[in-house]
């Protein structure tokens, strides 16, 4: 077990008959299967209070149990979006430096801000958008998703009196809730073998436990729910299913019968369609998030393929049940028409045109993109203005560079495509990164700092942005007489906040800062389906089908 202890670097070991003295559902399983797993797999902590268990945004591997003791739960990190402000130069239009500055909804109410009240943590309590902060208590466990899947820590947790905790590697949470599939790529860098565990009745607890506590504010939390009533909602309650995927499982498929409404407690969900030539991701959905209400509002088949990204867990709402909740409350379902309007013209909206030659473009990689900078290099004289005036716009830190491949006579310029796949959006631990119908890249008030999402974007298009902000510090100071209590300072310390940032194509603007700056009518932005598309199909007619852009494809650097 040296891999595996290795991972923990604090606490007290425990052995086997310890650890089961904290966890009794572990008698559960087979002492030989606990001899050979459990031992130098688990940890024991004892916190005085006021100390921080762990932090938002820091790398994890482990979960923790509180024994005993009460935990808040929270997100520091400021609740607010980074904003960049034009200024407008000649005849109104602008290409100067815009400032960016931190803003919240209350001040600056962005017409595409999601309307949460909660925020989805790595536990099972979502925390009020208003006052991140929440408590956990005995027996209560959280980090299981930190453990599966090495995500950054969703909130801070800091004990509100003197606590006790078991710190578990994966194979304990495995021993206690069952397994979730292990990833290739995990099987394929571990040397220690995996073994299979059925669960045990603390999985049965957990459940219990959601179903008491957290249920009902998890329904009330998503907008689709406020205004049904209590009585309907207790009933509700009742009915809900909740239910486990692993990764990459199907949990419903294009082209079945709609059966059920799905509400994500855990994990995250990847939402694609199948097109000429491969699928599609529409989106990635995560804790607080729905999906199958299309089928059911429309009496339709599924019109999308959704499978559990990684390990997964959902409130399922039977079909007979969400139908008879749109009967009883009009509003709900007033409330749910737009969305699925939404859904529906963006699924249509992305037809591949006739005159593209797919399995090229598909090659060539430019399906990816749903929104591509171009640049045209019979035009472009290599001035620089583009990369000049996204600098000049951003803080001076441009998000284009002059490079790339190219596609006949274009450049496909280095800057955010709004990606076929948006690889971005797959590890944010408290979902802050989303993606509207129209595919632009939204990055939420909730975001922590932790940087994922510009780690995972392929092209290096999202930035960590640091922000100055002032945070109020809580200090006990002793008297050094034990009978006196120690006083509580506080001082208001100057901390730095990170934002994530990405290129919003420039939507403040009627033309993008790059296009407009380029004074050769090179630089453009385009649908690449449409706009290859119509080029290809005039070039057949010209040519009779004897030009082929793959003769024309190369990799181009300009300088």
């Amino acid at each position: 077990m040296d891999e595996t202890a290795g991972k923990l670097t604090s606490g007290e070991p425990l052995g086997v008959d310890q650890l089961i003295e904290f966890l009794p559902a572990l008698k559960e399983i087979s002492r030989g299967q606990l001899d050979n797993w459990a031992k130098g797999a688990a940890v024991l902590h004892r916190y005085r209070k006021g100390e921080t268990v762990c932090t938002e945004g820091e790398f994890g591997s482990t979960a923790y149990y509180i024994v005993s003791g009460t935990v808040d739960i929270s997100i520091n990190n400021p609740m607010a979006h980074l904003r960049t402000r034009p200024a407008f130069g000649f005849l109104g239009r602008s290409v100067a430096r815009m400032k960016s500055f931190l803003t919240d909804d209350g001040q600056d109410k962005r017409a595409e801000a999601h309307e949460r009240k909660f925020i989805g943590i790595d536990a099972n309590i979502d925390l009020p958008m208003n006052k991140p902060i929440a408590q956990l208590g005995p027996g209560e466990l959280f980090g299981e998703m930190t453990c599966r899947t090495f995500q950054p820590r969703s909130a801070t947790v800091i004990t509100r009196e003197p606590c006790v905790m078991v710190e578990m590697l994966r194979v304990i949470l495995d021993m206690l809730v069952g397994n979730r599939q292990v990833s290739d790529a995990s099987k394929a860098t571990s040397k220690v073998k995996a073994p299979t565990f059925k669960g045990t009745s603390f999985k049965e607890e957990l459940d219990k436990k959601y179903r008491q506590r957290s249920l009902e504010t998890h329904l009330r939390s998503v907008p689709l729910f406020a205004t049904v009533g209590d009585e309907f909602l207790a009933y509700l309650k009742e009915k809900v299913e909740l239910v486990s995927y692993n990764q990459n499982q199907v949990i419903c498929k294009e082209g079945e019968e709609a059966d059920a409404f799905y509400l994500i407690r855990s994990g995250m969900v990847r939402v694609s369609q199948a097109m000429p030539g491969g699928e599609m991701v529409r989106t990635y959905l995560s804790r607080g998030d729905y999906f199958g209400e299309i089928g059911l509002l429309r009496s339709i088949k599924r019109i999308a393929t959704c499978a559990a990204l990684d390990a997964v867990d959902l409130v399922k709402i039977p079909g007979a049940e969400f139908n008879l909740m749109l009967e009883k409350f009009p509003d709900v379902r007033a409330q749910i028409e737009p969305v699925a309007e939404a859904r529906m013209a963006a699924t249509q909206s992305r037809a591949i045109p006739p005159g593209l030659r797919l399995d090229d473009y598909l090659n060539q990689g430019l399906f990816e993109a749903q929104n591509l900078l171009l640049i045209d290099l019979d035009n472009c004289t290599r001035c620089d203005a583009c990369v000049q005036a996204c600098a000049k716009a951003h803080d001076g830190v441009s998000r284009l560079l002059r490079d790339g491949l190219r596609y006949d006579h274009f450049l496909v310029a280095t800057a955010c495509r709004s990606c076929r796949d948006p690889l971005c959006m797959t590890q944010c631990p408290v979902g802050s990164i989303r993606r509207k119908e129209n595919l632009e890249i939204i990055i939420e008030d909730w975001c922590i700092g932790c940087g994922k999402c510009a780690e995972l974007c392929p092209y290096g298009n999202i930035n960590m942005h640091p922000l100055e902000v002032i945070k109020e510090v809580k200090t006990e100071v002793k008297s050094g007489n034990p009978n006196i209590p120690p006083t509580v300072k506080i001082e208001k310390k100057k901390t730095t906040a990170y934002k994530a940032n990405t290129c919003d194509l420039c939507t403040q603007l009627s033309v993008p800062s790059c296009v407009y700056a380029c004074p050769h009518d090179a630089a453009k932005r385009v649908d690449p389906q449409r706009f290859f598309g119509d080029a290809l199909e005039i070039q057949n007619r010209l040519l009779k089908d004897q030009w082929s852009p793959t003769r024309h494809y190369q990799a181009h650097h300009t300088h």
